[in-house]
């Protein structure tokens, strides 16, 4: 890829409480061996089409930073610098935090919990929403993230299926409406280009 200003976002590897379909939320599971193998496919991706990462920002959460120290390592640059931030964990899902999903459907009811899972402004009882969730992935994405961009050091974001839903909404310019149906999948690559005004150029979406 030529030189420009380019952001890359990946959700972690599968976590053994993605396998065991739970609410991981601030808890702190280690990735599994498929999330491990989700986060070599990622390294892959980015040599394939050519874009030299120059820094990583993760969250302070141990499946996003193995994520991104597997993704350096099988670039070949094991020093590559990492970032890590709390401000780009996963949002806090409550009391819902650890249970398994289908439990958490049958307590409070299956439409309730997918509200709770995929709107704007519905938090689950003692969590957050994803408005949230953006009130603090924002300004450090705005302070840390965005001038290394405007740079051209080519970043990649380590982060969360929420965290990253939060800065998708802004840089894709999505309702709240529209948020609704976005998700991203452990593994999910997207890279973005940037214009001079920090707008989006162009995006690329690869799916592992």
């Amino acid at each position: 890829m030529s030189m420009g200003r380019y952001l890359a976002l990946v959700r972690h590897g599968q976590s053994q409480y993605n396998a065991d379909n739970r609410f991981t939320g601030w808890r702190d599971p280690a990735l599994t061996a498929r999330g491990l193998a989700e986060a070599s496919a990622v390294a892959v991706r980015l040599r394939n089409i050519g874009l030299p990462i120059d820094w990583i920002f993760c969250s302070a959460l141990i499946r996003t930073r193995e994520t991104a120290e597997r993704v350096a390592y099988d670039l070949g640059r094991p020093n590559l610098p990492i970032t890590s931030d709390a401000a780009l964990d996963e949002r806090d899902y409550g009391e819902l935090t650890g249970l398994n999903k289908d439990q958490a459907c049958a307590h409070w009811g299956e439409s309730q919990v997918q509200r709770w899972r995929r709107s704007y402004d519905e938090a689950p009882p003692g969590g957050e929403s994803l408005r949230d969730t953006a009130a603090r992935v924002l300004p450090f994405y705005l302070q840390r993230i965005l001038p290394a961009v405007m740079r051209n050091d080519a970043s990649l974001i380590v982060a969360h299926g929420n965290s990253l839903r939060a800065l998708v909404m802004v840089l894709d310019q999505l309702s709240p409406e529209a948020i609704i149906s976005t998700e991203i999948a452990t593994g999910e690559l997207l890279v973005y280009e940037l214009r001079p005004d920090t707008t989006v150029l162009n995006k690329r979406r690869f799916t592992s």
